[in-house]
């Protein structure tokens, strides 16, 4: 495998566990606000709580998302 192969399939790799925010990830499901909270509370998305307390911020990881679409497939 050459030097630049290898560097691009590591940067696909780190790019898959890229964290997003709440934004970056509607932004990437191409879906609302409420349907975002909808998809965490009912942990079909998983999602971290940064900080303590209802309103700490939320975030998801780009490999959960992806892995959620994939499992949603028709």
């Amino acid at each position: 495998m050459s030097r630049e192969a290898a560097s691009a399939a590591r940067e696909a790799i780190a790019g898959a566990d890229e964290i997003l925010t709440a934004r970056e990830a509607r932004e990437l499901l191409k879906i609302g606000r409420t349907k975002l909270w909808e998809l965490t509370r009912k942990n079909l998305i998983p999602a971290y709580r940064l900080g303590t307390g209802r309103t700490a911020a939320l975030r998801y990881r780009r490999s959960d998302l992806l892995a959620f679409l994939d499992q949603n497939r028709i």
